[in-house]
This record gives structure tokens, C-alpha cells and sequence, in this order.
């Protein structure tokens, strides 16, 4: 009777960790309720295209704030669900998953690893040389490019959320923040852009860096935060020289700001996370000033 009941127990108790264990799943939302967090969406069958058909019948998800704030209502998203042994149900690590936006950014995340390739080790680019291309989602969910950065200086850096030493990329996005109001007080600088790039896009949503950029009460109609493709963003890195070691749960990773002029090419490259950020708003907005 005892090892019976120890059966029963060790089953419960998988059952339970299998039910708790997220899966990936795609599917439409529908609606997005603010004051709630509930989002109710229709999903696909496990594994299927983007381009398949929804099951007709809606579900009920928790959505986490950041991601309520990006909204998603009437969009298609890949999800991790979770589900309670209770049956409520919770999704996190949601990406837009609409397919014209997958094929764009594929579309140039091959374009990108062909330069890569080609430039081998002179990958990196120094100044004078223009941005490379890019496709990505930025933390309102929305594919942005090259192309929509284009006609305004910019300022660009990367970090990853999670990152847990104060002098790396928590420092990196004070002075990404105290840049934003410095350049706020100059209106000469009312188009100069910033972006951050996160080099964790595995963990690293829209609605992660929605939460994270409100966590330092971030101006987004200035500063975006991107992430998407993996190896888009892999190759991004090389052509910023930026270097990252997955070490200990963590990524040990160099830090560098790069200020572009209107015309996406590189003018400065400064080392480190931390920086000088009045010297920074004193050089974008001179070229903002064209002088």
C-alpha cells in the first residue's frame, strides 16, 4: 500500500511539472484587456505555419504588463504558455509573429550573414563606414528598419535585460537615459533617435524591453529598443564589435556607444558601458545642427 501510494505521489508530481513546463504556441489575439491583463487569443495546432488556420475555439491568458502595454489586440504572436495543474493559463516570451514581418526580417537577416561572410574578419566597421542593415522588432512590437533610423543622428548601444553587474548594462541605460534629457532641453536635438539593441533576443521580447525601458522611465518616442532574429542580431554584433561569452548563467560581454550622423555613417565609437553623456548631447546635437 505504501508503494502504491508513493506511485501515486511520484505521478502527481510529474503531471503537475509537466503541466507547469511552457510551451511554444502561435495563434491571433483578439483582444487585450488593460485593466486586467487578460488577453484572449485562438491558437494553432502545436508546430504549425504561420500561415495555417486558428482553432476556433478562444482561450484566456495572463499576459505580463509589458506585453499588455504593446497591446497585440487583432495581431498573430508566438507565445511560451504555461498552464497550472488549476488550468489558468500564463504566456511569456511573446513575439510578433505575423508572416510578411518574419519574411522581411529573414529576408535581411540573410542579406546580412552573405556581408558577414564576405568580410570575414574586417567585419567590424570603423568610422566613416555606414550602418550595416537591419530588420527588428522594437518594444511596441513593430518591425522597424535601417531605413526608418535614416535623416537624424543616432546613438546606438547594446545590453541584455537580465544583465546583473551594476557597471555594464544598467549603467549603459542610465546614460542612454541621461542623454535622452539632456538632448530633450536642446531643440535643435527633436529628431536625434537612440537604439538599443539587446544581444538576448531568446529572452528578450518587445514587452521585456517595454517593462525595462519603463523601469527607467525611458522616452519611447526617442529611444527604441530592438530585438528579433537571433542571427541577425548575432551578425549586428560583429559588425559593431561587439563580443559576448555565455558564462556562469550570465553574458560577459564588451560595451561600446556609437553615434551615427543622419545619413547612417559611423562618426565616433566609444568604448565602455558608461559614458560622458553631456560630451555625447554636445556632439549629436551639432550634427543635428549641421555644423
Amino acid at each position: 500500500m505504501k508503494a502504491l501510494t508513493s506511485i501515486l505521489l511520484l505521478t502527481a508530481c510529474l503531471i503537475a511539472q509537466a503541466a507547469d513546463k511552457p510551451v511554444i504556441r502561435t495563434g491571433k489575439v483578439s483582444k487585450v484587456d488593460p485593466a486586467t491583463g487578460m488577453a484572449t487569443l485562438q491558437l494553432r495546432a502545436a508546430g504549425a505555419s504561420a500561415t495555417s488556420e486558428v482553432e476556433p475555439t478562444p482561450i484566456v491568458v495572463r499576459f505580463p504588463l509589458g506585453d499588455v502595454k504593446v497591446g497585440y489586440s487583432g495581431r498573430e504572436i508566438s507565445l511560451h504558455l504555461t498552464t497550472t495543474p488549476e488550468g489558468s493559463r500564463y504566456a511569456d516570451t511573446i513575439f510578433p509573429y505575423e508572416p510578411e514581418s518574419l519574411r522581411r526580417m529573414e529576408e535581411i537577416t540573410e542579406s546580412l550573414h552573405r556581408e558577414t561572410l564576405d568580410k570575414g574578419r574586417l567585419v567590424t566597421r570603423m568610422p566613416n563606414d555606414l550602418m550595416p542593415n537591419m530588420a527588428l522588432w522594437d518594444q511596441d512590437g513593430q518591425l522597424v528598419m535601417k531605413k526608418d533610423f535614416l535623416g537624424s543622428p543616432l546613438a546606438l548601444n547594446f545590453i541584455f535585460t537580465s544583465c546583473r553587474s551594476a557597471r555594464m548594462c544598467p549603467a549603459s541605460t542610465a546614460c542612454m537615459k541621461q542623454l535622452a534629457d539632456l538632448l530633450a532641453k536642446q531643440p535643435a536635438a527633436g529628431k536625434v533617435r537612440l537604439i538599443t539593441i539587446t544581444f538576448d533576443p531568446e529572452t528578450d521580447s518587445p514587452g521585456l524591453l517595454r517593462t525595462y525601458a519603463d523601469g527607467y522611465a525611458i522616452d519611447h518616442g526617442r529611444h527604441r529598443f530592438l530585438t528579433g532574429n537571433p542571427a541577425q542580431i548575432k551578425d549586428l554584433m560583429r559588425h559593431y564589435g561587439i563580443q559576448t561569452l555565455r558564462d556562469d548563467g550570465t553574458i560577459v560581454h564588451n560595451a561600446a556607444l556609437i553615434l551615427m550622423t543622419a545619413e547612417g555613417r559611423i562618426m565616433q565609437r566609444r568604448e565602455g558601458a558608461a559614458f560622458d553623456a553631456e560630451d555625447v548631447a554636445k556632439v549629436l546635437v551639432q550634427m543635428a545642427s549641421g555644423k
